[in-house]
């Protein structure tokens, strides 16, 4: 299994608006989690799926196994993601194609963050929260060498709520997403209990477009997504 991490450039002032189009009362649900390749092949599956928002940007944050390539035409092809994206084009700062399934396919690699670390305890479906940075651009490699300095070992000791962790990057913002169970608070108390959230920020200071983003505890709040959307396929 593995993750990857769609990119969305939002009006800002609007995300109650954002948030009822993937409300549970208004959000059809894939008919299936399964993918398939253009022959009809069994080619992998959505295992979970968080969207999240913070300001003007939003992602989604996709664990799937299989083939990725295939995840953007099943995608697409679903009348419950269609109209989430017709009435989520208003809100959204460049318009796209993405009620046709060539059109998605294109939005859906455009959209696409550079996974620059990924680390896993256990493969299966969980919580998922995520954490939002401006950033420079053009230090991919610098902020997967943070990352990797300050979690590359996260999962050598003790078990704890903590699954995964991984971190995506596209133009100007970062995204580190983590894999839980239980509570939110008891993954947050493991990362700042630990040092792990301050080593992170900490190595991530030189490249903040705004450096408050990271100032401690605070800092690693104030950075927190909201999270609209959170489905599994092992859970109705």
């Amino acid at each position: 299994m593995a993750f990857i991490a769609i990119s969305y450039r939002v009006r800002t002032g609007h995300e109650e608006e954002i948030a009822d189009i993937f409300s549970e009362r208004n959000f059809k649900r894939v008919d299936s989690a399964q993918y398939r390749d253009e022959q009809g092949r069994a080619a992998g599956r959505n295992v979970s799926t968080g969207l999240f928002i913070r300001g003007e940007f939003m992602t989604r944050v996709v664990q799937f196994e299989g083939d990725l390539r295939q995840i953007g035409p099943h995608m697409g092809a679903q009348e419950g993601v269609k109209e989430a994206e017709r009435r989520l084009s208003p809100y959204l700062q460049v318009p796209r194609d993405t009620q046709t399934v060539e059109g998605f396919r294109e939005y859906f690699q455009n959209a696409l963050m550079q996974c620059v670390f990924q680390e896993s305890r256990a493969e299966r479906s969980a919580q998922l929260a995520a954490w939002a940075y401006r950033v420079t651009p053009g230090h991919d490699d610098a902020l997967g060498e943070v990352f990797e300095k300050a979690q590359g070992t996260l999962f050598d000791g003790p078990a704890g709520p903590l699954l995964a962790s991984t971190a995506f990057v596209k133009d100007d913002y970062l995204v580190w997403a983590v894999q839980y169970d239980g509570e939110l608070d008891a993954v947050v108390s493991q990362l700042t209990g630990s040092g792990v959230a301050a080593q992170t920020e900490e190595g991530l200071l030189p490249y903040l477009a705004d450096r408050r983003e990271a100032t401690g505890p605070a800092g690693f709040g104030a950075a927190t997504m909201r999270r609209l959307q959170m489905l599994s396929a092992d859970v109705s």
